[in-house]
């Protein structure tokens, strides 16, 4: 019988305080470095101020590349959806696709107007 309920117990704590993807993503996330071309870099001085805030409602605003960047987000069935506003951002993203996300690091991987890929590694801003 302890050995159920140690089973249960450990069942329980694993599944029960499991957070949903939507739950991860929405806060404030801050860039911590950069991959592109298979390269690992750290983020320059321009980029220091770079990050992505989730809002509960699907949106989110940040910083990329040093400039204004929003859109819309979603979840479904676990899998996170972004959708960027060209109108209103003024850093050009031709697509963007959540890679990573867990709960202390995010990995955005985007193509950028000079159609270069990369791969944003950010971290919870705490």
């Amino acid at each position: 019988m302890k050995k159920y309920l140690l089973i249960f117990l450990v069942f329980s704590s694993t599944f029960g305080f499991s957070q949903t993807k939507k739950e991860l993503l929405t806060q404030h996330w801050k860039l911590d470095k950069i991959e592109e071309f298979g390269q690992e870099y750290a983020i320059t001085d321009n980029q220091k101020g770079d990050y992505l805030s989730f809002t509960s409602d699907g949106k989110f605003i940040g910083i990329i590349e040093g400039n204004h960047v929003e859109g819309n987000w979603s979840a479904k069935d676990e899998k996170i959806s972004i959708s960027v506003n060209k109108v209103l951002s003024k850093t050009k993203i031709n697509w963007a696709k959540v890679k990573v996300l867990e709960k202390d690091k995010f990995a955005l991987e985007y193509q950028n107007g000079d159609l270069i890929t990369a791969l944003l590694l950010f971290v919870p801003n705490k």
